[in-house]
């Protein structure tokens, strides 16, 4: 099964990877101890068959499945647990970065016996296996880091074959699979950013699915006997960023100008017809704590002026926004931000660079603005922090949002009662809408075009293939 993408993965070493085509891969070669159900967001059991909490939430007991091995034929066993831990541990102020931001507060895994692990964290967490969902929580081989480079080798449904850098990623049946053995014998993730050209193989079955990337797309292949479309929602919010540690958005007042300069409905309504819908609050509707009332539009030039020359405004600003390459629509999203801009004598200088280069240049806080999506979470805290730059004293801190808002996603955090917990992230987000380090702009689906003789293809909620119980037909 041929599978077409617009570009290729960074990593395949899931405690470093950042981006999503990174995901997406490592998703059907490795496991984490709990998933996500394919049709919600709730967790079940994977490579951990229960678990249970103390002190709290402070400590967690995973007691672990029996019977699993890694593609190499070693045993999945404590030991494979408590080293992918412990090695991402050692090195999450580098190497491992991207877990570190993602697990800041687990101090130590330790086995209890082959087959129970005990996590100690920092604080009572009550989302814990929620947030082990995280890819960046799936476990490895023992040897897996041991020499120059990572090897990939995990207990998913299939075995990492090769990488032609830029090209394609091959992943094949792994056979003794614990829940039973895939019936593809090989998934080829291809790299094509022609639209053209993924198109025409798509239409002459020399591949087998492609993301639609514009309407454009989708009417080109809607109505065709041997093509299907699914459409689902993705858990990501693409977001209007702030750099606030200097002017001129470093006054909330010339944030809260641009929240007046943006008409949502009809923006995301023009560039992406029903392959989005605007954003709220930075949750998106599946996840835990969404409210669709808070951060309705209020386009109004009239108050976005005032609030400029509140903010000392008074002449021409001309400001840099940042956005990334390769993502559906976020290049109109950008153009059309910069003409509201200039209604109200604002410049906008847009930029499209790479995702890794865009990320380097927000983390550094060269950019005034910069457009983002954040998502792939299953804990509603990690939503609503994007790229964890919404932390006091983070050295990507380039947003803010003030001590309010970090106490109110700790004290979620912390309790275990589901009514309080919803009404904490409920305060946060409103937190968020108050000081505006950012705006929320959009809630993207996934818009999926497949050949009809591919049988058996689910995405779970993070928007994930599952190519587990896929299988193609002759016809």
């Amino acid at each position: 099964m041929v599978y077409l993408r617009l570009t290729d993965s960074l990593t395949l070493d899931p405690g470093r990877i950042e981006d999503y085509y990174s995901q997406e891969v490592v998703f059907n070669i490795f496991e984490g101890l709990v998933r996500l159900r394919p049709d919600r967001m709730e967790v079940e059991p994977c490579l951990a068959q229960r678990w249970s909490a103390k002190e709290n939430g402070r400590r967690w007991i995973f007691h672990l499945r029996r019977g699993v091995i890694f593609h190499n034929g070693e045993a999945f066993n404590a030991a494979a647990v408590v080293t992918t831990f412990r090695e991402r541990l050692a090195r999450r102020s580098d190497t491992y970065g991207s877990f570190g931001r993602f697990f800041p507060y687990l101090l130590d895994v330790r086995a209890l016996d082959d087959w129970t692990v005990e996590f100690l964290l920092a604080k009572p967490y009550s989302q814990f296996p929620l947030a082990l969902v995280d890819q960046r929580a799936s476990i490895v081989a023992v040897d897996s880091c041991a020499g120059a480079g990572f090897n990939p080798v995990g207990t998913g449904p299939f075995v990492f074959s090769e990488w032609i850098r830029g090209r394609t990623i091959v992943i094949s049946r792994f056979d003794s699979y614990w829940g039973g053995a895939p019936r593809l014998d090989r998934v080829v993730f291809k790299c094509e950013p022609s639209t053209a050209h993924r198109l025409l193989q798509l239409k002459n079955r020399s591949a087998d699915i492609n993301f639609i990337r514009s309407a454009k797309e989708h009417d080109e292949l809607l109505g065709r006997n041997e093509i299907g479309i699914v459409s689902e929602p993705k858990m990501i919010t693409y977001f209007l960023g702030f750099n606030c540690r200097r002017p001129p958005f470093s006054a909330r007042a010339a944030r809260k100008a641009f929240f007046h300069l943006l008409d949502k409905n009809t923006l995301v309504k023009r560039i992406f017809q029903n392959f989005a819908i605007a954003a709220s609050g930075m949750l998106p509707p599946m996840s835990p704590g969404y409210d669709p009332d808070i951060g309705r539009d209020d386009y109004n030039l009239g108050k976005a002026r005032r609030l400029l020359r509140q903010a000392g405004m008074n002449r021409e600003l001309s400001c840099r926004m940042y956005y990334s390459e390769g993502q559906f629509g976020m290049e109109d999203v950008a153009k059309a931000l910069a003409a509201s801009a200039r209604s109200v004598g604002i410049v906008v200088r847009p930029k499209k660079l790479p995702f890794a280069e865009l990320l380097k240049a927000v983390q550094d806080g060269i950019p005034e603005m910069f457009l983002l999506g954040w998502g792939y979470a299953g804990d509603p805290g990690v939503l609503m922090n994007p790229m964890f730059m919404l932390y006091p004293g983070s050295r990507s801190s380039t947003m803010t949002a003030g001590s309010a808002f970090t106490a109110l996603l700790a004290l979620a955090e912390s309790t275990e009662d589901p009514v309080r917990r919803a009404r904490a992230y409920d305060a946060a987000q409103r937190q968020l809408q108050k000081e505006l380090p950012l705006i929320p702009l959009f809630y993207l689906h996934h818009t999926l075009a497949y050949n009809k003789r591919l049988r058996g293809l689910r995405m779970n909620p993070f928007g994930f293939l599952i190519f587990k119980d896929a299988s193609l037909s002759a016809e």
